[in-house]
């Protein structure tokens, strides 16, 4: 009858135990590569702003700070909205900087693993546009957002000069 009773502990105590292990690279981030106008990859000659352009009761948020030498960079979209919108800035000297606003249509897909571990949102690029006084072109190269690192979402091209 012990035996019995301590297989059947066991056997609890075995079954308690989760075995869900949850990505350490579970956040998500929408990629950039910059590229010259001709399509090879290139290095932005000025110190690079990234501004994420929230809603009013949140307010902007600069996510990345005069950064230099940049020739790709990740931001993290938003999961409550259906558009993000975000704020380049070259500066080009002490006062004077170039600015676009890239504008991304985008799906918010909610991606379950495990109660255990952080929520995730993957999202589907739809559609990306931007001004065009430093940025030539700007090109969705994999719609699919998600946590692999390895892939690179949006190519921009600049203007030869920057």
């Amino acid at each position: 009858m012990r035996i019995k009773a301590c297989i059947l502990s066991l056997a609890v105590l075995l079954t308690a135990c989760s075995s869900i292990d949850c990505q350490l690279n579970g956040t998500v981030y929408c990629h950039f590569e910059i590229q010259s106008e001709d399509g090879q990859s290139a290095t932005l000659t000025m110190p690079l702003s990234v501004t994420l352009n929230r809603a009013a009761t949140y307010g902007d948020t600069v996510y990345i700070n005069s950064q230099d030498n940049v020739s790709q960079f990740d931001v993290p979209l938003s999961y409550a909205a259906n558009t993000d919108k975000i704020t380049l800035t070259l500066h080009n000297g002490t006062e004077s900087t170039i600015q676009d606003t890239v504008s991304i249509t985008k799906t918010n897909e909610p991606y379950f693993e495990s109660a255990d571990c952080a929520p995730r949102f993957n999202h589907t690029l739809e559609n990306v546009s931007s001004t065009n006084n430093f940025i030539k072109e700007i090109i969705i190269n994999d719609s699919k957002v998600s946590n692999n690192a390895n892939v690179t979402n949006i190519y921009i091209r600049v203007i030869s000069n920057n």
